[in-house]
Parts: structure tokens; C-alpha cells; sequence
């Protein structure tokens, strides 16, 4: 009769894997010794070798369950289905990895493809605040996610925005600026004077800001609360802003 570390050992496994598969019923529970001690027969080590090898084949505990006291069609069975997984798997891998390969010969970003990322990688190139623009993204995806009805809008807004690289230039200028008002208090007469100077310097962004307001709905409240995580004199800058444009909306 052999210890369970013996069993193991025998059984090219470990005695994690063996307490394991007694657990789930794979083995039965070995009679005990007088000092309390599992002992196992040869039953058990048959038991554990197949389970092994089949684990080796990738057979799930489950499939293994039914084959252990199964005919050999069962086992052939099991494996043409196996078999047909990993051929699956095998193509999802090769398409991920024909993407993959797309993403690493191109500047594209596989979070926001398109004409859309194109402008984002635009304003990144003409030296926006890294953490602007980091925020600008988030802003995009909440978007794509929560009213993706609305992301041709918002593409066009970004292109009339950014289309150029003097427009970008002036749009990595003002992030450095907005960035620099999560450091300062709310009540700081820079809000003021950032924001009338972005909409003197770009009058087009009122049609930015109109698409990136959600219509109204259940996402609004996702808006807030994304708002909401930003610096306070950054929270009423875009409050700011909002106002600007829904005054020059109303004219």
C-alpha cells in the first residue's frame, strides 16, 4: 500500500493533485492506516496514471470523469471533440495574431480605430499633456460605449477640430493649460480666462462640445460621475464651457 506522497510520485503528479482529484470524486477515498494515514492501492495509481495522461491531452475533469470507466469509442470520442476545439482555438489565435501584427506595423490604436484614433495620434504627436490626453481617450470610449449612435458625429467634430496641424498645435497648447488647472482652486480666475481664451482662439469648438453631450438618458449620470472625477477649477472649466456654448447655441 503506498502513502499518498508515493502515490504521487509513481504517478508522475502531486499530492495537491491527487487530494484534488479524490475531492471531485475521480478517485475513492483509500481505506486509512492505524495512525489515520490514506493508504492506496494498486486501483488508485491505475487511476491516477490515466488521469494524468489524459490531463496531458488536455482533457477537461469532467470528460475524464466520463471516460474512466468508459469504453475506448468513448475515449475516441472525447478527442475528436478535443481535437475540434483546439482546431478553433487554433484559428482564433492565428486571426489575433494577423491583428496583432496589423496593429504593430501601423500607429493604429486598437482601442480607437479609425479616423477618430488617427486625430487622437495627431494631438498626441503635437505634444498635448500626456494626462489630457489620457482623459480626452477615456472621454471617447465612455462615448463609444454609452451612445455609440453618436461617434460619426463626434468623429466629424474631432476633424473640424484637429484636421490640421496648426489646429493641433493650438489644441496641445490649451492642454497643457487645462492640465495646469488641476493644481490650482476652484474659484481661480484662470477657468475664466482659459476658457474664453479656447473659444476666442477656436471657434469651432462649441461643435465639439455639442457632440460630446450625451443625449439624454441613463448615461447621462455616467457623465457626471465622469466629470466628476477631474480636479475642481478642471470640473468648472467644463461647466464653463458648457454654458458658453449653450449660450451661443440660443443666439
Amino acid at each position: 500500500m503506498l502513502t499518498i506522497g508515493e502515490l504521487a510520485r509513481l504517478a508522475g503528479t502531486t499530492v495537491r493533485a491527487v487530494r484534488h482529484y479524490t475531492a471531485e470524486g475521480l478517485i475513492a477515498e483509500p481505506p486509512r492506516d492505524a495512525s489515520g494515514y490514506r493508504r492506496y492501492g494498486t486501483r488508485a495509481l491505475i487511476t491516477v496514471s490515466r488521469i494524468r495522461r489524459l490531463r496531458d491531452l488536455g482533457l477537461s475533469l469532467d470528460q475524464i470523469r466520463g471516460l474512466l470507466d468508459g469504453k475506448p469509442r468513448s475515449l475516441d470520442e472525447a478527442l475528436s471533440t478535443l481535437d475540434e476545439e483546439l482546431a478553433g482555438q487554433e484559428r482564433r489565435i492565428a486571426a489575433q495574431r494577423k491583428r496583432i501584427a496589423e496593429l504593430r506595423s501601423s500607429d493604429e490604436d486598437p482601442e480607437i480605430p479609425g479616423r477618430l484614433g488617427e486625430l487622437l495620434r495627431g494631438l498626441e504627436a503635437a505634444g498635448a499633456d500626456e494626462q489630457m490626453l489620457r482623459r480626452e481617450k477615456e472621454a471617447v470610449l465612455l462615448i463609444t460605449v454609452t451612445a455609440p449612435e453618436g461617434l460619426d458625429q463626434l468623429t466629424e467634430a474631432y476633424q473640424t477640430l484637429l484636421g490640421n496641424p496648426a489646429d493641433q498645435e493650438a489644441m496641445a497648447e490649451f492642454s497643457r493649460g487645462f492640465q495646469a488647472l488641476a493644481d490650482l482652486p476652484e474659484d481661480s480666475p484662470e477657468v475664466e480666462r482659459l476658457a474664453e481664451k479656447l473659444l476666442a482662439d477656436n471657434p469651432k469648438i462649441s461643435e465639439m462640445a455639442r457632440a460630446q453631450q450625451p443625449a439624454p438618458g441613463p448615461s447621462d449620470a455616467l457623465f457626471l460621475d465622469f466629470v466628476d472625477s477631474f480636479a475642481p477649477a478642471q470640473r468648472r472649466f467644463m461647466y464653463v464651457i458648457a454654458e458658453r456654448v449653450a449660450e451661443r447655441g440660443g443666439q
